[in-house]
């Protein structure tokens, strides 16, 4: 029995069970931040779906710039969007960075600069929410009182962690943290995002792409099996056959071209065995519609259309497209819209210490006859009527 073991070897792949999804957890432990997620790095999670998943950022982007509508205007203060309220930008260009950050993450981070006499604010940045850590929340007055910055949260000691005290108009260092999050039940510290249902989806539309992207770079892999015939060769003398076939097969452009043998007798030549592609990839195509409905739900989307996401045979008449795109107006966008005012408002006001507030005028899509109306074009300035 020995001996015929002896005439064959089989090699053990391991194969290693992972959770699915990144868990959003708030660690508190000895540090003065609190942790956040797996590693403290969820919102560099969220980043790389969103980057990764062409859907799930096609949804993100319209619905930053149905936000952002046809821009700004204050009725009160009409000069507070025109006038910069930091070195290099208005007040129009600091609200889109942070109408991304409230889609993407659930909240945004603003660093707020008061003046030397903390009657005004002198200046408000954008700050990147993936960047900011909540300290701890003070038992004695339930409130947190510090906010901590690192460029890079997976390096910090190459990016080191700074301090900053929490928005108060009261007292503090001049320089602070205005962190907005939305609401989510039991969490004190960090935000979940609107779509977060939705994230499994996300995950698997990612995991689908490149389970293509596999099979096309590893073309020979599902398709031959190559059984070497003549003796067990050595550990090293394996490797370097191994590394010979993958470098000269395994690739996009060498996919489906044969293996060329040369062997001193018909006996001793390798015997290749054709394998049939598995239905793997089919069975991932076929639950593809069910993805890109999860995502669209997760989103509260209730036509894909809407956010240049097609569907098949779903062409809807123009009543159907304007219930959808006034339902996702006032569900989705104006929700986002008003959480974001509310903050701009305060700050604005005590920046330029006049009352203001803004509005947000709607795209011109919303508006009745649009797309219907041609308007008239003057492509040349008229004579005045001689009187």
């Amino acid at each position: 029995m020995s001996e015929e073991k002896q005439k064959y070897q089989l090699t053990k792949a391991q194969f290693t069970q992972e959770p699915l999804l990144p868990i959003f957890s708030e660690v508190l432990n000895r540090l003065d931040y609190v942790l956040y997620g797996e590693g403290n790095l969820m919102p560099q999670y969220l980043i790389s779906r969103y980057n990764n998943s062409a859907i799930h950022k096609a949804i993100i982007i319209s619905k930053k710039e149905q936000i952002l509508g046809d821009g700004m205007v204050s009725l009160n203060n009409p000069m507070a969007t025109v006038n910069f309220i930091n070195d290099s930008e208005n007040v129009k260009d600091v609200f889109e960075k942070c109408a991304l950050d409230l889609v993407l993450f659930g909240g945004f981070s603003l660093n707020v600069i008061w003046s030397r006499d903390r009657k005004s604010i002198a200046e408000i940045y954008h700050i990147d929410f993936s960047r900011i850590r909540s300290g701890k929340i003070n038992p004695e007055t339930d409130k947190i009182e510090k906010y901590y910055y690192s460029a890079d949260w997976s390096n910090i000691k190459k990016f080191p962690v700074t301090e900053y005290d929490a928005f108060s108009q009261e007292d503090g260092r001049p320089s602070q943290i205005y962190y907005y999050k939305q609401y989510s039940p039991s969490q004190s510290y960090y935000p979940h995002p609107d779509y977060s249902g939705g994230l499994a989806s996300i995950e698997i539309d990612v995991n689908i792409k490149e389970f293509h992207a596999n099979n096309l770079k590893n073309g020979m892999m599902p398709s031959l099996w190559i059984n070497m015939n003549n003796g067990l060769p050595g550990p090293e003398e394996q490797r370097l056959i191994t590394r010979a076939l993958e470098s000269q097969f395994s690739s996009v452009n060498n996919a489906g071209r044969p293996i060329i043998s040369f062997n001193e007798s018909k006996e001793l030549s390798p015997e290749i065995t054709q394998i049939q592609t598995s239905a793997n990839d089919g069975y991932y195509q076929a639950i593809y519609d069910d993805i890109i409905r999860s995502i669209l739900s997760a989103h509260r989307i209730s036509s894909g259309e809407l956010f240049g996401i097609s569907t098949a045979n779903k062409l809807g008449s123009k009543d159907e497209i304007t219930t959808h795109i006034e339902y996702v107006r006032k569900t989705v966008i104006m929700p986002y819209q008003k959480q974001l005012l509310g903050v701009f408002d305060k700050l604005v006001s005590l920046k330029f210490q006049v009352p203001t507030s803004f509005e947000i005028k709607p795209l011109s899509i919303y508006l009745e006859g649009d797309i219907t109306e041609t308007p008239t074009v003057v492509d040349k300035p008229e004579t005045p009527t001689q009187v």
